[in-house]
């Protein structure tokens, strides 16, 4: 638990609001908060990580897939890298502005997207 919520935190700016050694909730779209997050209210979520022991809880070949909308791909792509998470192939640069896809240290797929300007 405690390396996820690291990642989550530190590599894409969420908000630790609860972390025991079993359970933490993390949530976005907290002004102020210097998150890569988007603002408004209506991009606001929580996330919850929970420690587990079944392996059958531990798969996350099926996971949810996060998607996070970032002002700097390059720097969030690096901040992520250094918490533990790895690309799953290379940056792409579509018309529209870049986009990453990396596993996060717990294994669950994120999804990072730069507009362009």
């Amino acid at each position: 638990v405690a390396q996820a919520v690291n990642f989550y935190q530190n590599g894409l700016g969420m908000n630790v609001l609860r972390h025991s050694d079993d359970w933490a909730e993390l949530a976005c779209g907290v002004s102020g908060s210097g998150s890569t997050m988007p603002q408004s209210p209506q991009a606001s979520f929580r996330l919850s990580i929970k420690a587990v022991a079944s392996e059958a809880q531990l798969s996350v070949g099926y996971s949810p897939f996060l998607s996070f909308d970032v002002d700097d791909m390059d720097s969030t792509v690096a901040r992520c890298a250094q918490m533990g998470g790895h690309l799953d192939g290379p940056l792409q640069y579509p018309a529209n502005g870049k986009v990453a896809t990396l596993r996060a240290p717990d294994g669950h797929m994120i999804g990072l997207y730069e507009p362009a300007i």
